[in-house]
Parts: structure tokens; C-alpha cells; sequence
């Protein structure tokens, strides 16, 4: 190939952006509110990035007040006041000084819309504060602490300054934690709830499919300790953790909601880039396929006469194609590709490199998930690889042309979720899901189906004249990281969990109305 192809990102559909009122308007105005059976006297709200209102890729003050849980306590008749959230010190979000340590990959602030090859793609911005600066005292309510595993709400070293370093505790706790060695449900347990939401285990699986399961399935490991961030967790440490959460909320008798967890594949972060990235419409990419079918024809026949059909590589002219993928679950067929390469005349060094590169590969397929951050580099060469190919001693024409992301370079295994991988995560999901509704009725709450509201608003909703989906930017609920939702996202949750209340306690807790609540910031 003699061109950088370029790739269509997808086309946004912009909504008009409200403005969130703290005093949601007419919402509770001259209401008279019944608690039922339930007692709403000191909410307190447990959970991870999804109840501490995170959004954008980062925790800002603006979206924290849009939580679902600071909604939720309004909709229970608290204000601010009464409800107290360990704010953020400005709107940006992110942690300056573990911003820099990291190298700009993580605790990063808020992203924003920017045009990246032709594609609006969402970029972090340049943290203001650092982790000291931005430390909180006081009792809070809302202990949602981004980045938190079910396990990590009894961990006594979350929150510890002198274990950050070494790995062992989250800076979001660190900085709101009331001492050195307590855990987030013991901070819960110092406000005497009345009431409780507890919405945990996402990140036991989300962080893994995020990785594209590049981390370890730790089916059968009770040992936490030993997990990493990217891990599946086992189901059964899962529920155990969620158990003794909820045994030790309920010891004084309160009362309140569970949520389960949703399906990871009803998020924009994994439905946003089709299976199929690559349109004939686009001439750039267009005017090369014939020349990128030739050039595996040779990589073509051996799969062929090894019955390995599934990995043939083939560019449509008519339609629009698939990347190519590593697929770990492939067997790895790199030295038989190399032999038979040189047997076809191809010189043994760059049959060695081709083999490397094909050696577990195949095209995208129904089923497969592309992530959300591929967006703005499929088709564009990835100068990093190039670099590295050029430092093998390829002559740079070559490396540009084995460079080019899902066309010649394929997608790396933290990239793409196989259909395998899915079923896999499915699977873990069903399990918890299924232990958490048991627990829900084992302890007298209300349980909260999110994983039956985000397949609900994937096929789309309605609320005042409103359509909302789980599109990206366009369906109007998720924020910029394609993961997390924005004020009208949350603002959706807490009336779901209002409903499961209602029903469960006899309560009449009122709904709000997304429509007054922050969409998506569009420049």
C-alpha cells in the first residue's frame, strides 16, 4: 500500500445539551413524601465510579451532583446539606500529579470532543490538582469510589496513604477515607444508615472485558490478594464479598436496595465501532483493496491447505469488511507459515516476520466486539509499529505498509472481545446476577435490575418527548468514555431504583425527569 487509509468514524447525531438545575425544577415541588416501611432518615450510598457519579473518564464536581445517589437523596427529601459527597475541586477531574507518574495514561481529567484523522474523538485534559490538593474530611454518604471491585469495599488498606504506592490502595478512597486503615464499608457503617443502595461487581468483570480479557478468568481463586486489575473474578468471592456487605448493613436494621450488574455489551465502549469498520464508500481504503488481497494470497493458500478457512484474509469490494484480529483461542501455526513461505520463494527473514504476524489471526466476525478507543486509528498506520519494524531493519515503505491497524497490523488482544470471551463474561454475569437477586430476597430488599434497564435502553426509551439509547454521544444517557453515563444517564438509574423502592418498601418516592438533567458536552 502506497497510502495511509483512513477510517470513517462514525457519524454523530448531536442533541441539544440541558442544563442540570440542583433543584430539578418541578420534580418535588409540593410533595408530600410516604417512606412506607422504609426509613429515610440517613441514606447512605456504597458502590464504585458508577454511584460516585463519575462520567467522561474522570470524577468532576458538576456530574458528582448529578449522581444517581445525590439524586436519589433528593428524591428522599434531603438536600445537599444532609447528603454529603466528598466533592472534587474543580470540573477537569483527575489527579495532576499521578497524571504525570503514569505518563498521561490514567487519572487523567474529563475528556472532550476533539477531531482526531478526520474522526470526533474523545480527548483527556491536563488535570489541575494533585491528590493532595484534592483530599476531603468529613462523614460522607455517598462512598462510591471509582476503580472499586466488590472485594475492595472491605479491604482496610483501600484508603491507606502509604499503600498507594505500593499498589495497594485507590487514590479516590485515599482521599475521602476517614483513617488510615478503614474500609468503605466500615466509613459506611459510622453514619448509622437507615437506608442503603449498594450497586457493586461491575468492575469485576467490566474491567476485564475493557482489556479485551487479556487479563486471567480467576475461576476457582478465593485469594483477592492475588487478583489484578484486568481479572475476571471468581462468582463465588463476588458474592461472598457482596454477602458480608450486606449482612453487616442490615445488622441494625436497615433497610435498603441491590442492584445487579449489567451486560457489558450494552455499553457504547463496545457497540460503537462496527464489526465491520472498513466501507467501500471510503476511497482511501477503496482503491487498495486489490492490492491488499494480493498481497495474502500467499498467506491465503497455506491456510487453505491446512483447513484453517476461518483465518483467510479477505477485503470485500462490494461491501464493507472486518479488521483482522489476534485471537489467542487460535492455535499458533507461525513456524508452518514460515516454512511455507520459503518453500514459495519468500525470502526466510520476511516469511519469519509474516509468520509472526499471522501466526494467530483472522478477521473480525459477528459476535466480536471492537472497542470504542479504535475508533480514530483503524485504517491509519500506527507509527509506533512502524517504528519498531524500521528498527528490525525493514525499509520504511515496508513499514508503513505492515503498519496500517486492522488491515495489516492487526488488532491486538486488549482491542477486541471475541465472541468466545463474551460468552465467557456472559456467563460470570448470569452467575452473580442470579446470586444477587437470592441475596436481594434473603435480606428483605429491593433489587434493582440495571441489567434488564441497559438492555431496555439499548433497544431505546422515551421520557418526556425524549429518545434515549446506549449510542454514543447520539442515544443522549452515556458520557464521552462510552462506559460511565452522563446527569440524564443517572437521572434514568435513580428513578429505576425509586421504582424498585417503591415497589418493594411501599414508599412513593417521585421521579424526575432526565430531560433537566447534563447530556453530553458538545463543542
Amino acid at each position: 500500500m502506497n497510502k495511509i487509509l483512513k477510517y470513517i468514524g462514525v457519524v454523530f447525531v448531536f442533541i441539544f445539551i440541558t442544563s442540570c438545575d440542583e433543584d430539578f425544577k418541578n420534580e418535588v415541588k409540593d410533595f408530600k413524601l410516604n417512606s412506607g416501611e422504609a426509613d429515610f432518615t440517613t441514606y447512605v450510598a456504597l458502590g464504585n465510579s458508577l454511584t460516585a457519579g463519575f462520567a467522561d473518564g474522570a470524577l468532576y464536581q458538576s456530574m458528582q451532583k448529578q449522581s444517581y445517589p445525590a439524586i436519589l437523596a433528593r428524591m428522599m427529601g434531603q438536600n445537599s446539606k444532609e447528603f454529603k459527597q466528598p466533592y472534587m475541586p474543580d470540573d477537569v477531574g483527575g489527579f495532576s500529579d499521578l497524571f504525570q507518574q503514569s505518563g498521561g495514561t490514567s487519572f487523567y481529567g474529563k475528556l472532550k470532543l476533539n477531531l482526531v484523522n478526520g474522526a470526533p474523538t474523545p480527548v483527556p485534559s491536563q488535570p489541575q490538582n494533585s491528590l493532595e490538593n484534592s483530599l476531603v474530611n468529613g462523614d460522607f454518604h455517598n462512598l462510591g469510589v471509582p476503580g472499586a471491585k466488590s472485594y475492595h469495599l472491605l479491604a482496610e488498606t483501600y484508603g491507606s496513604k502509604q499503600s498507594l504506592a505500593a499498589g495497594k490502595a485507590n487514590p479516590y478512597f485515599v482521599r475521602m477515607a476517614t483513617e488510615e486503615n478503614t474500609s468503605i464499608l466500615r466509613d459506611a457503617m459510622k453514619q448509622k444508615p437507615s437506608f442503603f443502595t449498594l450497586w457493586i461487581g461491575n468492575n469485576d468483570v467490566l474491567g476485564y472485558a475493557m482489556s479485551g480479557a487479556s487479563g486471567v478468568n480467576q475461576a476457582g481463586n478465593m485469594d483477592a490478594s492475588t487478583y489484578a486489575t484486568s481479572d475476571l473474578s471468581d462468582p463465588n468471592l463476588v458474592v461472598g464479598a457482596i454477602n458480608t456487605i450486606l449482612q453487616k448493613l442490615t445488622s441494625s436494621g436497615a433497610k435498603g436496595a441491590v442492584a445487579n450488574i449489567p451486560d457489558v455489551t450494552s455499553i457504547p465502549f463496545f457497540t460503537t465501532v462496527p464489526v465491520k469498520p472498513f466501507s467501500v464508500s471510503n476511497s482511501a481504503y477503496s482503491s487498495q483493496i486489490q492490492i491488499l488481497n494480493q498481497s495474502f494470497e500467499s498467506l491465503n493458500q497455506f491456510f487453505k491447505a491446512v483447513r484453517a478457512e476461518e483465518r483467510i484474509v479477505h477485503f470485500s469490494e462490494t461491501e464493507s469488511s472486518a479488521p483482522i484480529i489476534f485471537d489467542e483461542s487460535l492455535a499458533d501455526l507461525s513456524a508452518q507459515i514460515s516454512q511455507a513461505l520459503v518453500a514459495k520463494g519468500i525470502p526466510q527473514a520476511q516469511a519469519a516476520l509474516l509468520a509472526s504476524i499471522y501466526g494467530q489471526t483472522r478477521q473480525a466476525k459477528e459476535g466480536d466486539y471492537l472497542i470504542l478507543t479504535l475508533s480514530s486509528k483503524l485504517g491509519q498506520v500506527n507509527e509506533e509499529r512502524k517504528q519498531a519494524l524500521m528498527r528490525k531493519g525493514l525499509p520504511e515503505n515496508t513499514a508503513t505498509q505492515l503498519s496500517v491497524t486492522g488491515l495489516t497490523n492487526p488488532l491486538k488482544d486488549n482491542e477486541v472481545l471475541t465472541s468466545r470471551e463474551v460468552e465467557e463474561i456472559k456467563a460470570v454475569t448470569s452467575k452473580i446476577n442470579a446470586s444477587i437477586s437470592n441475596l436481594a430476597s434473603n435480606y428483605g430488599l429491593a433489587l434493582v435490575d440495571t441489567h434488564a434497564k441497559m438492555n431496555e435502553l439499548k433497544r431505546g426509551m422515551r421520557y418526556n418527548g425524549v429518545n434515549y439509547t446506549t449510542s454514543f454521544i447520539s442515544g443522549g444517557a452515556f458520557s464521552l468514555d462510552g462506559v460511565h453515563l452522563n446527569g440524564r444517564g443517572y437521572a434514568i438509574v435513580a428513578n429505576e431504583f425509586a421504582n424498585s423502592i417503591n415497589a418493594k418498601f411501599g414508599s412513593n418516592l417521585p421521579m424526575v425527569n432526565p430531560n433537566n438533567f447534563d447530556g453530553t458536552e458538545i463543542p
